[in-house]
């Protein structure tokens, strides 16, 4: 009843829309006049709503169309509700209509909080992210949840939190045991979003006296031989993976900046900026468990590479915006 009435009261205040409560007819109807235009809508009042219940709404016979009213939506479910059809709205004021000629996208109000009663797992939190990773990094593959713990290191209770999670937006399907992703774009615009290459890495640059990005990424690989963790990323990873642009940067992980004696190996001098080579500490170890090879170099999986060229200028996003275009993105190389 609470969702109810606060949905009631927040249709009633929105400017710009004219909302009427059909409370005379049966069931819950309201009339929607923009332009001239009248609608009614059928609507469903869920608190929690899933994927399957969009799926479920757009399958239900009826003259009208359907209006899904929820505490709270995530973006990715109204995507679903996009593709499916279905119109919806939550109480923190996002709205998508589309029906008869009538098209409303209202983002969320800035001073509303309203959350899913039940707290949704983070999936894109450093560690948390290790799922999406894994399942981008094989968007073919079926997995189980004792496959996916395998492969990420995560507890079996918050894999089975965020595969949940990911089953009920929607982005990953499961039938029996087996799990696979469906929806390999719209987890990758998620994430995208959310993502923050500042934060969840520490860098520091370098300036080197080789400029040739291969002779410098060379003399990465024999400096640390085996006793460093080094995954290339970003624009030289890219350019191996897909040709675009000369790489400005050499850009790698590893698991801790390098002391001296490396510096001196590598001839490289460390710089506040303009720095040639880059090396990312990162916030969680997960990059560094599913990468691929490029002649003697390995690589961040393909996702990562996108996600880390997109908020770093140098053309960055042009660049992952090729790699993510071409028709081998995601397709590791061993």
């Amino acid at each position: 009843m609470e969702l109810r009435q606060t949905a009631r009261e927040l249709l009633e205040s929105n400017a710009g829309l004219a909302w009427r409560w059909l409370d005379s007819e049966p069931g819950e109807r309201l009339e929607l006049k923009l332009d001239r235009r009248r609608l009614v809508f059928e609507v469903n009042f869920q608190l929690s709503p899933g994927a399957r219940d969009v799926d479920r709404l757009a399958e239900r016979p009826g003259s009208r169309p359907y209006l899904l009213v929820a505490a709270s939506l995530s973006e990715t479910l109204v995507n679903h509700c996009r593709e499916y059809g279905v119109n919806c709205m939550d109480l923190n004021g996002r709205l998508w209509v589309r029906a008869d000629g009538i098209m409303v996208d209202r983002f969320p109000d800035a001073s509303r909080r309203f959350r899913p009663a039940t707290p949704v797992p983070d999936v894109f939190q450093p560690k948390s992210s290790r799922l999406s990773r894994a399942l981008l990094s094989q968007p073919d593959r079926e997995w189980t949840q004792t496959e996916l713990g395998e492969r990420t290191g995560l507890s079996p209770g918050l894999v089975s939190r965020l595969v949940r999670h990911l089953v009920n937006e929607g982005l990953v399907g499961r039938e029996g045991r087996s799990l696979r992703l469906t929806q390999p774009q719209r987890l990758l615009d998620a994430w995208a979003v959310r993502d923050d290459w500042s934060k969840r890495t520490t860098v520091r640059q370098y300036s080197l006296l080789e400029a040739d990005p291969d002779k410098v990424a060379q003399r990465l690989v024999e400096t640390f031989a085996e006793t460093v963790p080094l995954v290339f990323t970003q624009w030289f990873a890219a350019n191996l993976r897909h040709p675009y642009t000369v790489p400005p940067v050499v850009t790698a992980y590893v698991s801790a900046l390098p002391a001296e004696k490396w510096l001196q190996a590598l001839r490289a001098r460390p710089v506040s900026e303009g720095g040639t080579l880059w090396l990312a500490v990162p916030n969680d170890e997960g990059v560094f468990r599913e990468t691929q090879r490029v002649g003697c170099f390995t690589l961040a999986s393909d996702a990562q590479i996108y996600l880390d060229l997109l908020r770093v200028g140098l053309r960055g996003p042009d660049q992952a915006k090729a790699l993510r275009e071409w028709a081998g993105f995601g397709r590791v190389t061993k």
